[in-house]
């Protein structure tokens, strides 16, 4: 009996934790948007444009990568 008891504690113990991460990620990523918008292309030397590359804000831990 205690065994059972042990399982279903563990699960409601993993559902609270998993509608936890849930909500955290539909919070999180409206709260990063800085309402700004930088527009731009990265080339290498011959001038060609360079997808995948990685594009940090000076100073700050801010990035992207381009497309």
């Amino acid at each position: 009996m205690k065994n059972v008891q042990n399982r279903t504690k563990a699960r409601w113990l993993q559902s609270l934790l998993l509608i936890s991460l849930s909500l955290f990620s539909f919070v999180s990523p409206t709260y990063a948007q800085g309402g700004f918008t930088v527009k731009g292309v990265v080339v290498d030397k011959t001038g060609f444009p360079l997808p995948g590359a990685n594009v940090m804000e000076k100073g700050t831990s801010n990035g992207a990568i381009t497309v």
